[in-house]
C-alpha cells in the first residue's frame, strides 16, 4: 500500500470528527422554547434584587428612557441614572425611588422631590421586577419562541413580543418587537433581554440577583 493511501483513511476519519464537534446542534437536542421561558418567567417571579442596565444602540427618539443604571428591590425603591426624553430634549438625572416618593437631582442642584404621579414620566424601574408588568410577563407572553442555543453556561431564545408588553418594560415601545433573551444555563435567571427595532435596538442587563439594596430617601 503507498504511503498516500496510508495517509487517506486517518484524514477522511479526522475530517469526519472535527465536522461532527463543530456542526450545528439539531432543534431535537435543544431545550423547549416555551418551557425554557416559563421556567424563566417562574425564576424571575422570586427575585428580590437586582442591578440593571438598560442600553439603547442607534436613533429611537420615541423612547421614553434612553439609558439607565442602577439597583432596585422588589419592594418597589430604586437609585440610578437614567438619560430620558423630556419635551424633545435628553435629560440625565440622577434619582432615587424610595417609600412610594421620587427624587431627581439634574445636573446642577439637589435632590428634588417629585409627586409620585409623576415617576412614570423620568423612568420607573421597578417594572422589571414586578410580576405584572416586568421581565416575567415579557417571557410569558413571548409570541413563536425559539432556542437558538443552549451552551458555554447560557441558553438563548428568541421570539416576538407584544408592544403592550415590551412597553411596560421600555416605555415607547410602539410594535411589537423581535427579542431575543439569554438565561444562565442552569437557574434559567435572565440575564439580558434584547428588542430589535427600526432604527436601533435596547438591551436590558440583570445582574448581582438578590444582592442587598437597601434605598433611603436623600437628605
Amino acid at each position: 500500500m503507498s504511503a498516500r493511501r496510508a495517509l487517506v483513511g486517518p484524514l477522511v476519519a479526522l475530517v469526519t470528527l472535527v465536522s461532527a464537534c463543530t456542526s450545528t446542534p439539531s432543534p431535537a437536542s435543544l431545550p423547549d422554547a416555551k418551557e425554557v421561558l416559563t421556567r424563566s418567567a417562574d425564576a424571575m417571579a422570586g427575585v428580590k434584587s437586582t442591578h440593571f442596565a438598560i442600553k439603547v444602540d442607534g436613533e429611537l427618539p420615541q423612547l421614553g428612557v434612553q439609558g439607565a443604571d442602577g439597583d432596585l428591590n422588589a419592594a418597589g425603591d430604586a437609585k440610578g441614572k437614567a438619560k430620558t426624553n423630556q419635551f424633545g430634549q435628553l435629560l440625565e438625572v440622577d434619582f432615587v425611588l424610595a417609600k412610594g416618593d421620587l427624587y431627581i437631582k439634574g445636573p446642577t442642584g439637589g435632590f428634588q422631590k417629585l409627586p409620585a404621579v409623576l415617576k412614570g414620566q423620568v423612568y420607573d424601574p421597578t417594572a422589571i421586577l414586578n410580576p405584572d408588568r416586568g421581565v416575567s410577563k415579557v417571557l410569558r407572553s413571548v409570541r413563536d419562541p425559539k432556542t437558538e442555543s443552549s451552551e458555554g453556561g447560557t441558553t438563548v431564545v428568541s421570539g416576538t413580543v407584544p408592544k403592550d408588553v415590551a412597553a411596560s418594560l421600555v416605555p415607547g415601545i410602539a410594535t411589537d418587537v423581535a427579542s431575543r433573551f439569554t438565561m444562565d444555563k442552569d437557574s434559567l435567571r435572565l440575564k439580558t433581554a434584547r428588542f430589535e427595532l427600526t432604527g436601533g435596538s435596547v438591551e436590558v442587563t440583570l445582574s448581582e440577583l438578590d444582592k442587598a439594596v437597601e434605598v433611603t430617601p436623600p437628605a
